[in-house]
């Protein structure tokens, strides 16, 4: 029985030392991590802050040395103050936003103030918004009269044929996939919900 436990207790400092060398190999690879600017290495940070988990008592933290702050300025005489500035944020300020109602009103103003009759000026904002309208279709499909940019198909591949539908982008996927499954004989749930 001696013999046994002679042979256990030779087995502790295997393990210390084996547990030793690998805490010497950790150690070492901490040594080339990056510092991202603190000075310690993102594993040494790491092992800190596991050990401070573990810690009980009240950890030294570096004292903060605070300054007394300066005395106020105070104006020479204070019987004569100049007066408060008009608040920046408010309705008279030029820069402050109209609303839609607002700016209507201010049109109808103007137009009234230089004797333009008010259907003129309707038909002002009305051609802006048509010009706005033709300048957002021209943008996103091109013209079929003109070519703008090198990278459009030429003019005459845009022509659809005589006898095609142009324009009809015909029925939809989903509607498509419906009358397919009914076809087959398969129900969903939105058969029984028509307006889906």
């Amino acid at each position: 029985m001696k013999i046994d436990r002679i042979e256990s207790r030779g087995r502790i400092p295997l393990f210390a030392g084996l547990s030793a060398s690998c805490a010497a190999v950790f150690l070492a690879s901490c040594m080339s991590t990056p510092t991202y600017g603190t000075g310690k290495t993102a594993n040494q940070q790491l092992v800190e802050d596991m050990t401070g988990i573990l810690a009980l008592g009240p950890q030294d933290k570096p004292q903060i040395s605070y300054t007394p702050r300066g005395e106020l300025v105070r104006p020479s005489t204070t019987t004569v103050l100049p007066e408060p500035q008009e608040e920046i944020a408010s309705a008279s300020n030029s820069a402050w936003p109209e609303s839609p109602e607002e700016r209507r009103r201010r049109i109808r103003a103007e137009a009234d103030e230089h004797g333009v009759s008010r259907s003129v000026v309707a038909t002002a904002p009305q051609d802006q918004r048509l010009e706005l309208q033709r300048r957002i279709r021209e943008n996103q499909q091109g013209v079929a009269t003109n070519r703008r940019y090198l990278s459009e198909p030429p003019l005459t591949y845009r022509q659809p044929e005589a006898g095609a539908v142009a324009g009809d982008l015909g029925e939809e996927e989903w509607k498509k996939e419906r009358a397919a499954k009914r076809g087959a004989g398969k129900s969903s749930w939105r058969d029984y919900v028509p307006w889906l």
